[in-house]
Parts: C-alpha cells; sequence; structure tokens
C-alpha cells in the first residue's frame, strides 16, 4: 500500500515538472520579429511595413499587432490572428503624411517579443 502511494507521489511530482518545463520552454519556440523595414510613398500615401518574422509553430505563432505612430501620435493598431505565408511580409496601409513626418513601428509577436522601427518621410 506505501508503495502505490509511493508511486503515486512520484507519478505526481514529474509530472508537476515536465508541465513546469514546458511552461518555460515556450520562449524557446517563439521569436520577436527580427527586422521592419519602413518605406512611405508620399505620391500615394502609402506606408509599406516588411517584417521578418520567422516561425517554427505555423498557426500559432505569429505578429500579432502592428503599432503605427506618426509624429508620436498613435494613428494606426492593427491586429491579425496569423501572418502571410514566408519569413519576411509586407503589409502596407494607407495613410496620409507630409515631408518630415516620422513614423514609428512596433511588430509584436503574439508568443514572445517585439521590434520597432523608425523612419523620416522625405521626398525622393
Amino acid at each position: 500500500m506505501k508503495s502505490n502511494r509511493q508511486a503515486t507521489r512520484l507519478f505526481f511530482q514529474a509530472l508537476i515538472l515536465v508541465f513546469f518545463g514546458l511552461a518555460a520552454a515556450e520562449p524557446a519556440f517563439a521569436t520577436p520579429p527580427e527586422d521592419i523595414q519602413l518605406k512611405y510613398n508620399l505620391a500615394t500615401q502609402t506606408l509599406s511595413v516588411t517584417i521578418s518574422h520567422d516561425t517554427m509553430l505555423k498557426g500559432s505563432h505569429h505578429v500579432k499587432v502592428v503599432k503605427i505612430q506618426k509624429n508620436g501620435a498613435i494613428v494606426s493598431i492593427n491586429t491579425y490572428g496569423s501572418q502571410p505565408t514566408g519569413k519576411t511580409f509586407t503589409y502596407e496601409y494607407k495613410m496620409p503624411a507630409i515631408e518630415e513626418d516620422t513614423f514609428v513601428v512596433t511588430a509584436t509577436c503574439n508568443m514572445y517579443g517585439s521590434k520597432t522601427s523608425s523612419m523620416l518621410t522625405v521626398m525622393p
């Protein structure tokens, strides 16, 4: 009887250790966006945001939020449930800007981390 209790206790202790080990390992599979490239087309008033974000967990690990600030004010928050196929992808946003406006864009992973990039709009 005592042997069964000890075996059950050991089993639950091992189960708890495995659970906490897996919970701590999740960020190892999740990576923040690696790079953000910004381009603005004054003629079309379009901001192109090219994001590099590699994921081994297709479907469950993706860029969830792209936040855009212009001259320090939040002008757009875009939420996504998945990301396009491939490591590098581009989102385009129509938004007015003039020369010397500053854009700051932050891409946030749904599991771990974020990356921020900024640019000053200039005449071509």
